[in-house]
């Protein structure tokens, strides 16, 4: 039953809304969602976690107020399907799908995406389901083959989807092509050197023609048909019209009803041509997502489970988390796991870009895909299946393949009213050489189809979707997963790149590197430090209590213990209250600092971090802690000088230490002082200033600021990827990641743009040529089967373009 704006409107929307903890959440998202124009009531309930809107379809969208309630802090319950068209084969049919569907109550997002054949559409399922989406997938007219497999598995229903469809346009190719070839010969030669009479030829001609566009162009009066009745436009149906226009206009003329030449040839040959176009191009495109395929080959469907001492080799489907595997040389690990036992060098050079091997030992994490060069390894299974880095990367990877750039969406409005533009302007050029100029009919209606014919819109709706398909794959290749397909537009904007210090810029390590005391001895003052610091997770916390470690003092077990937040942690310790931490918490304890002032200063300025430690509100001593920058730090800052991009660093650490480590590793600008509740809105102040930022932290810890960023680089660190925050995560803990990113980035968005070029200046060139331009001054008339040869040709350079330049997108 189809639904009307109206029953829309009245309708009550039903929401699952994930992370309230409390009546007061309940109340945040009302307020946020009640601010939103179109929704006309709102109703949370904290105790059942769902909430109820009401609101105007034709003002706001599901999309919307989804995003509404992420940006309060929570979010919504929603199940994402993923659908396998067969007959999902161009630009236009995207746009019918993605305007369709979103219209749809309790669809929230449709991504389609014709070169892979594949539509994803995330959904509310408390009020839609997949079934009554597939129905309306093939209410429209389309084939669904397969529906919310494995990503995995749809790779591999892709793939033989893909081929199938080779297979079937080879099959059409030499079914239409031979036949045309011999109706050329006979209209050209046959007729002149036989002396066949016009009517033997005519009948032969529309008996070929005939067989070609019911065997070969059935495809493409079939997708006319769905376009039209989806009230849409395409390159079918300009296609069917052009030779539909050249058929009826011979079939006319051979049995007298108008006064013309017969062009059998013509519509036997646009399709011929179109479909061997089709062809080649099809052919490519599979190449153009080869990089997602070879990483998702480098899984091994088998594994050598260890059981009792004993190794058995058995399906990976088998292994399970927990389980003991062994690994041989040159052999692929099959799983995500620590090693347990053994030694070796892993080559991860295909998830993590890096070409030379790891050294793994007891303790050391493995990624499935990568391979054991040399030793032997027992690996304890921590992930397996989808929930695997290398799955991790591929599903984000194909996630993000189907999304669209904004310069995307610009040409998807354009190709959305090519097609019927193009109609007009062959009915203004017929209208012109027939009725004003007053050529034949025949000759008019010749334009007419040529007009048609050489108009592409399909090298525009490729021009993006292939560049992001086969750069996105590169990318993963060489360890950057970029994730949301916006960032690709914005990081030829980027002005400067933001760093976070700790974890990022260095180690991310800590090492106590001097104490200076004040009236305590050196190790009573590292045992109250560190007995303090023994329950906190902070990193600075954990290299006091492994230099109280080294130094063989055993640290009391504290009393009490609390932990404040971008300042320190309070303790009490064999009664006595210790406080460590910086000077916000010493103020806050009233501890008088001037004694410790010359020690801090040079401390500083050697880049440490003070730690002070107060004792019943007395200064005991401080702990200057120091992280070593990381391998390749300054070489990429460096890089980044060179590309015309500032470099700043933000940190929660005073000034003069973060002076110290910027002086040192070349960098423009400090952001220092910030507290983690600060970082965005330090980000916010640079993009007042209209600076465009990319922000690159480690993940989880800055979500906020990676957020905030015009693009968020998260280091991925081999960790759970799908969860880190950031528009770009980078699979391997190495900096030079944040260079290949935005050099990628930049490279996708070139190619994109090269694309666009070329498909426009074809459209904007040849469409006046086939129209007659230089029919009066040269004579020239461009026949429909050129035009038609014309238009495959610039889907074919389109594609072949991406594929040679998807290789070089770093240099």
């Amino acid at each position: 039953m189809r639904i009307t704006t109206e029953e829309q409107r009245r309708a009550a929307m039903k929401l699952r809304v994930l992370g309230m903890h409390c009546a007061n959440c309940a109340v945040t998202i009302e307020k946020a969602l009640r601010r939103v124009n179109g929704v006309s009531g709102v109703s949370v309930n904290f105790a059942t976690g769902e909430a109820v809107v009401e609101f105007d379809p034709s003002t706001t969208s599901l999309k919307d107020i989804v995003r509404v309630v992420r940006e309060v802090g929570y979010d919504v319950y929603r199940e994402e399907a993923v659908f396998i068209i067969e007959n999902l084969s161009t630009p236009s049919d995207e746009l019918t799908i993605e305007n369709k569907l979103s219209k749809i109550p309790g669809v929230v997002e449709v991504k389609a995406l014709h070169t892979a054949k594949k539509v994803i559409v995330t959904y509310n399922p408390l009020t839609l389901t997949v079934d009554e989406i597939r129905k309306h997938l093939e209410s429209m007219g389309y084939r669904v083959v397969e529906v919310g497999a494995e990503e995995s598995d749809l790779e591999g229903i892709e793939q033989r989807i893909a081929e199938r469809e080779v297979a079937e346009l080879r099959r059409l190719v030499l079914l239409s092509l031979p036949p045309s070839i011999i109706l050329a010969l006979l209209m050209y030669l046959a007729k002149p050197l036989l002396g066949l009479p016009k009517q033997v030829v005519d009948l032969a001609g529309f008996l070929i023609a005939t067989f070609v566009l019911v065997v070969g162009g059935r495809r493409f009066f079939v997708g006319a048909v769905r376009s039209l009745r989806n009230l849409s436009a395409g390159m079918d149906t300009l296609v069917a019209l052009g030779s539909g226009a050249a058929y009826v206009l011979s079939v006319a003329a051979m049995f007298g009803l108008i006064e013309s030449e017969t062009y059998f040839e013509a519509p036997a040959f646009i399709v011929s041509f179109i479909l061997l176009g089709r062809y080649i191009e099809a052919k490519m495109k599979l190449r153009t997502g080869e990089a997602v395929r070879k990483l998702l080959e480098l899984q091994p469907p088998v594994a050598r489970l260890v059981k009792d001492g004993a190794e058995e080799e058995v399906p990976l489907s088998r292994v399970r988390v927990g389980d003991l595997v062994a690994v041989k040389s040159g052999e692929r690990i099959p799983v995500d796991g620590i090693v347990e036992e053994g030694h070796g060098y892993v080559d991860e050079s295909m998830v993590t870009g890096e070409p030379i091997p790891v050294e793994k030992k007891p303790g050391d994490p493995v990624i499935a895909g990568t391979m054991l060069t040399t030793g032997y390894l027992r690996v304890r299974v921590t992930r397996v299946g989808k929930d695997t880095v290398l799955a991790q990367i591929v599903r984000l990877v194909r996630h993000a393949q189907a999304g669209k750039p904004p310069i995307q969406r610009l040409v998807d409005r354009v190709a959305g009213v090519f097609a019927w533009l193009v109609m007009g302007i062959a009915a203004a050029v017929f209208i012109y050489w027939y009725f004003v100029a007053g050529l034949p009919l025949g000759k008019a209606l010749v334009f007419l189809a040529s007009v048609l014919l050489i108009a592409c819109p399909c090298a525009l709706g490729l021009a993006s979707p292939l560049a992001v398909v086969a750069g996105l794959g590169q990318a993963a290749r060489w360890g950057v997963v970029i994730r949301n397909v916006e960032s690709i537009e914005k990081a030829v904007k980027l002005t400067m790149v933001v760093f976070d210090k700790t974890g990022t810029l260095t180690i991310g390590r800590p090492e106590v590197i001097e104490i200076v005391t004040y009236g305590f001895p050196r190790d009573e003052l590292l045992a109250l430090a560190a007995a303090a610091e023994k329950r906190s997770e902070h990193p600075i916390a954990r290299s006091i209590v492994e230099a109280a470690r080294k130094a063989g003092v055993e640290p009391p077990e504290p009393e009490s213990f609390t932990a404040i937040p971008g300042q320190g942690v309070v303790a009490v310790v064999s009664g006595g209250t210790v406080a460590v931490g910086n000077e916000k918490l010493m103020k806050g304890f009233e501890v008088d600092l001037a004694q410790a002032e010359e020690d801090v200063r040079r401390l500083r300025e050697l880049g440490a971090t003070i730690v002070y430690v107060a004792v019943d509100g007395k200064l005991a001593g401080v702990v200057a802690v120091a992280d070593r920058p990381r391998p390749h730090a300054r070489e990429v800052i460096e890089t980044l000088h060179r590309m015309g991009l500032r470099v700043a660093m933000l940190t929660g650490d005073n000034r003069v230490t973060a002076w110290a480590v910027a002086r040192q590793l070349g960098i423009d600008h400090v952001i220092a002082e910030a507290s983690p509740e600060d970082k965005a809105e330090m980000i916010r102040g640079l993009q007042r200033r209209s600076e465009v930022v990319a922000m690159v932290g480690d993940g989880i810890n800055d979500a906020a600021s990676l957020a905030q960023a015009d693009v968020g680089i998260a280091m991925g660190r081999g960790t759970d990827i799908a969860k880190e925050a950031g528009d770009i995560i980078l699979v391997r803990d190495d900096l030079r990641g944040v260079v290949t990113a935005i050099k990628a980035a930049r490279g996708i968005y070139r190619l994109i743009r090269l694309n666009l070029l070329w498909a426009f200046l074809y459209n904007a060139t040849l469409i006046p040529v086939a129209a007659g331009a230089l029919y009066p001054s040269h004579g020239l008339m461009l026949r429909p089967e050129a035009a038609a040869a014309a238009m495959a040709l610039s889907s074919i350079s389109v594609t072949l373009n991406t594929l040679l330049l998807s290789r070089r997108l770093i240099q």
